[in-house]
């Protein structure tokens, strides 16, 4: 920094705080010359290098020379590994030791190109892994066999010096170059270039992975039709909404609502569960929540969304983000809340059929979900919001929206807070489109399940009776839809026809048969992709069928709520 008095103070940051910026920056790669690790002697000292716990909780690949020559290089890869942190040497089998190629240990893995270290970061990220990367690149120029003699000497020279702790590695450094006449430091320089030059590629190829992935809308064929034709856009041509004189991407849609860490309990297929007790089964930790559920959805498909939302000051809400922008997804400081305590949880029960049992929500880090302004939301086509959002929040955002000429979203969450919501007329007004399931319809249309269905002329009919009532109440001066998602039996749309009359019109979409691992995420994926599809110019019955088969995606994904496959 430059102070008054024109003095520049110099700085330096190691590894470990290196990698806590970069991640902030949202920087997916950074170059250094070598890494800390266990010093020589570590296993009765215990002096481990921090960089070690930053590599195990931190998403930044490292490039590198190795570990410090300096350190005990086998003990340093036993703790990585402990830390279940990926390690590779680029190009070469061998472990390198910062100023020789080789460390004569083995490397636990090998990346022979830029592209193989890229993939396997993203899908790190993508299987919510926090855990950093390290790339060992093997020094091209090494300093020579004098090195490994000038270290031991300098070693004993630190030991009899009473020198340890952070001050032994600089110490080390400058008697090994003075022992080598220069030859170490020549050594280091040609290194952290080289290294440079790796860690530069492999930027390129996180950077080409995360924005022109092709697994994203390509991934997904809509049924064979002329008049879908205007659907099979390119993931690597298509850019919604970009301003051409700022060369930036101006978000289309906004998502306001919650950001949950979902954990999943699924119980054994092999088994059918027995309630009240315990059960054989599988336990998955992923991130959830609606809104973030749908902004991740349309982030895979390119549409960048913006999401207003909040989580906790803690890891898990800071991952939640970090994890959000690498798929797509638009934050800012205004829509995005830290709040004090921990990020919101859900607790979903599976049984072996893989439908949902039960759930417990702790979701206090939600009320301080911000509304994004009538400013905020100029330009904006449409708003997702999702119950749950604090009902004042959902409110004044549905009105905002429509001030902003923008149609709202409604994706329910529960049977009570859909219920709730929709109890307010100020609110449910201004929606245009909802997403319930069955249950959060009636509940959402204060109808009767079991009387409608007493007299029903067909299995559907006090389905599009709810689905009718709720058209009454929604936004009025424009079409309105009710998207209802009936698990195997298929989707109903429910529409709004405009005219004096303003008739209803329903169209059922039959499921296809597969093997479902998990039904989770497949409605926030249907809404999301549901929307990606209207941005594009598809009509609603197009937009139900696009939607589907991006669902079939989630419901055979059983690590996420969401497919990163989309």
């Amino acid at each position: 920094m430059r102070r008054s008095d024109e003095t520049v103070h110099w700085g330096a940051t190691t590894v470990a705080a290196t990698m806590r910026l970069a991640h902030a920056a949202n920087i997916s790669t950074f170059v250094t010359g070598g890494t800390g690790g266990v010093h020589r002697g570590g296993e009765l000292s215990l002096d481990i290098s921090t960089d070690l716990i930053e590599l195990s909780r931190t998403p930044v690949i490292v490039v590198s020379a190795g570990v410090k020559s300096i350190l005990d290089v086998k003990r340093t890869l036993e703790v990585l590994e402990t830390f279940a942190v990926p390690v590779g040497a680029w190009q070469s089998d061998d472990f390198p030791a910062f100023f020789s190629p080789s460390s004569g240990v083995k490397a636990p893995s090998r990346f022979d190109d830029a592209m193989s270290v890229a993939s396997a970061y993203i899908s790190g990220r993508e299987l919510g892994m926090d855990s950093g990367m390290l790339v060992a690149v093997p020094n091209r120029d090494p300093a020579g066999e004098n090195v490994e003699k000038a270290i031991k000497e300098a070693l004993s020279e630190a030991e009899a010096a009473g020198i340890e702790g952070r001050d032994i590695t600089p110490f080390i450094l400058r008697l090994v170059n003075e022992k080598t006449g220069g030859d170490s430091l020549r050594s280091n320089v040609a290194l952290v270039k080289n290294n440079a030059k790796v860690g530069a590629d492999i930027a390129v190829a996180v950077s080409k992975l995360q924005f022109n992935s092709e697994t994203t809308a390509q991934s997904i064929q809509l049924p064979d039709n002329p008049r879908d034709a205007s659907l099979s856009f390119s993931a690597s041509t298509f850019a919604p909404g970009k301003d051409s004189d700022k060369n930036e991407v101006k978000s289309r849609v906004v998502c306001v609502g919650g950001s949950v860490i979902d954990i999943v309990a699924k119980s054994s297929a092999n088994d059918k569960m027995i309630i009240g007790t315990s059960n054989i089964g599988k336990v998955f930790k992923s991130d959830g929540g609606v809104a973030r559920n749908v902004s991740e959805v349309l982030g895979r498909l390119g549409d960048k969304p913006l999401l207003y939302t909040s989580v906790g000051k803690d890891d898990g809400g800071e991952g939640i983000i970090s994890r959000l922008i690498d798929c797509g997804v638009k934050t800012s400081d205004e829509s995005v809340v830290f709040a004090d305590g921990v990020t919101s949880s859900y607790v979903a029960l599976l049984d072996d059929a893989s439908d949902l049992v039960g759930g417990v929500a702790d979701m206090d880090a939600n009320q301080h979900i911000p509304t994004p302004s009538v400013a905020a939301l100029s330009g904006v086509e449409f708003v997702l919001i999702d119950s749950n959002a604090p009902s004042r929040v959902m409110i004044e955002s549905a009105a905002n929206a429509v001030k902003a000429c923008a149609s709202v979203f409604f994706e329910p969450t529960s049977v009570p807070k859909a219920k709730k919501i929709c109890e307010n007329d100020s609110f449910i007004k201004n929606v245009s489109y909802a997403f319930p399931n069955e249950d959060e319809l009636f509940a959402m249309s204060n109808t009767n399940k079991s009387v409608q269905g007493q007299n029903a002329s067909d299995e559907f009919d006090h389905v599009k009776h709810a689905a009718a009532s709720l058209l009454g109440r929604m936004r009025s001066d424009s079409s309105a839809h009710v998207v209802v998602t009936l698990g195997p039996r298929g989707v109903l749309l429910a529409s709004k026809v405009g005219g004096p009359e303003c008739s209803v019109e329903h169209t059922l979409f039959p499921a296809e048969t597969i093997s479902k691992v998990s039904s989770n995420g497949a409605g926030d994926t249907l809404c999301g992709a549901f929307i990606h599809a209207l941005l594009n110019g598809a009509d609603e019955k197009q937009a139900i069928r696009f939607g589907m088969k991006a669902a079939i995606l989630s419901l055979q994904y059983e690590d996420g709520a969401i497919s990163p496959y989309i």
